[in-house]
């Protein structure tokens, strides 16, 4: 065969999120009370290109020494750590919602209010028994 190679070595992985790192601030220089946002981030051009719709994620490589208002999707359990050490003010950002068919989504919402009158139904049954 001619042209065999590594697919292991030219296997491409798709992120979900923008990575930062805490000692990335050291780079991108964040004063005191400052709000991190991927809005912020775009402001000082940090993500480029595709990266700029995904969503942000702090990770927890490196030390913060400021307090900060960070708005993120997700922070990683050692980010959370550090941060909270550290005085900073954390807030978890909503995720997108999934799309579903207009109809699915229907039939979904009348499942759930169908299914929580039989569950108020039966903790009463079991109130008055």
């Amino acid at each position: 065969m001619l042209f065999s190679f590594d697919i292991a070595r030219y296997s491409c992985e798709i992120t979900k999120y923008i990575p930062v790192n805490l000692k990335d601030n050291e780079i991108v220089g964040f004063q005191e009370g400052d709000e991190v946002s991927l809005e912020s981030l775009k402001e000082k051009g940090l993500p480029s290109g595709r990266e700029r719709k995904l969503p942000l994620k702090i990770l927890g490589d490196g030390e913060l020494n400021v307090k900060l208002n960070l708005k993120a999707r997700a922070f990683s359990a050692s980010a959370k750590e550090k941060l909270e050490a550290a005085g900073c003010s954390l807030t978890v950002l909503p995720g997108r919602k999934k799309w579903a068919k207009p109809s699915v989504a229907k039939n979904l919402a009348q499942a759930e209010e169908y299914f929580a009158k039989k569950r108020a139904a039966s903790s009463s049954d079991y109130t008055s028994a």
